[in-house]
């Protein structure tokens, strides 16, 4: 619960105004994204159709081109999202190690100044395209995981996620390859993997909640539907790139580990 709630705090990092602009850009294409969303009933109905596909193996369902647009628009979405959460978690991941610096080389008495300009060497402030794309590759590995996991709930889609969920990091900050960093990846998170799963399930159910309450609230207006949705898809993303980031800090320093031991 309490990781939990930290990951939520998307504004606490030395540079809180670099975090609002990213939140805002973020906010502003997934608005952008769902006020323009196809709202034909007909896209709902063929994911109906093909859930029931999915599930009894009868026959496969053609799609409307209303869907080809939804899956365009949401595929562009998750892409950017993407980025945004792995700069996020970078930058985290950086302020930590900057902060550790800054108290060997000036002692207690740290400042954000020290701890800025020992930042600039940091990954996050050369953040290179091939990560990124390295990272738009894992998630589109993740599809396969995703569509068998449909009729189980998706968990097996999240036992997947919460053992590789270090993968990125590693390439990042080990500069391994994806096949050696989902292996050491897989390694690290050993004995660990049902917090990573439980912490990320909580953080995702909690905002899906507050979310459903407040479009439910304002159910009778599209567009307040579509920014509510926005602010969350904003705030959810920034969110998973500091969870992810506290946990990879965490393991990496022993915290995590000695903590799960102690529980």
């Amino acid at each position: 619960m309490q990781i939990v709630i930290e990951a939520l705090k998307i504004e606490k990092v030395a540079r809180h105004r670099r975090v609002r602009m990213w939140f805002l850009l973020l906010f502003t294409i997934a608005a952008a994204t769902y006020l323009t969303m196809p709202k034909n009933t007909n896209v709902i109905v063929y994911r109906e159709q093909l859930l029931q596909f999915l599930l009894t193996r009868e026959y496969f369902p053609f799609p409307p081109m209303e869907f080809f647009d939804a899956i365009i628009r949401e595929a562009f979405l998750i892409a950017v999202s993407l980025y945004f959460l792995l700069l996020y978690a970078v930058s985290w991941v950086d302020s930590q190690m900057s902060k550790t610096a800054a108290r060997l080389f000036f002692g207690d008495k740290l400042q954000t100044e020290s701890v800025e300009s020992l930042e600039e060497d940091r990954p996050a402030s050369r953040l290179k395209g091939h990560h990124y794309f390295k990272f738009l590759t894992l998630a589109i590995a993740t599809v396969v995981p995703y569509l068998l996991s449909i009729p189980l709930l998706k968990i097996p889609l999240y036992i997947f996620l919460s053992t590789f969920s270090m993968t990125i990091l590693i390439i990042v900050y080990e500069d391994k390859k994806i096949p050696e960093a989902m292996e050491a990846s897989y390694v690290m998170t050993r004995g660990i993997r049902f917090f990573i799963f439980v912490s990320f399930m909580f953080l995702n159910a909690i905002l899906s909640i507050v979310s459903s309450v407040l479009q439910m609230v304002f159910s009778s207006s599209t567009w307040s539907a579509s920014l509510i949705n926005a602010f969350f898809y904003a705030l959810k993303t920034l969110a998973y790139g500091r969870l992810i980031a506290m946990l990879y800090r965490a393991i990496t320093t022993g915290d995590l580990k000695n903590d799960v031991r102690r529980i």
